[in-house]
């Protein structure tokens, strides 16, 4: 992301951060992440927006055998 601006406030300080949750229930009962969002938040109000990820198959079976 190279320039931001926050639709709530005007500010241009941004913070970025990876969120990841279960996509079901067999997701959930093997604690694999199935789902991956990257989180932008105004670093001036607080404000977030969600951008969803792709996850490789790879990363789905290293989150199942390291869980």
């Amino acid at each position: 992301m190279t320039s931001f601006t926050c639709t709530k406030c005007g500010g241009t300080e941004y913070s970025r951060n990876e969120m990841r949750a279960e996509g079901g229930f067999l997701s959930a009962a093997f604690d694999i992440s199935t789902n991956r969002f990257t989180a932008v938040s105004c670093e001036n109000c607080g404000f977030t927006e969600l951008y969803r990820t792709n996850v490789g198959a790879g990363s789905k079976i290293f989150d199942f055998l390291v869980s």
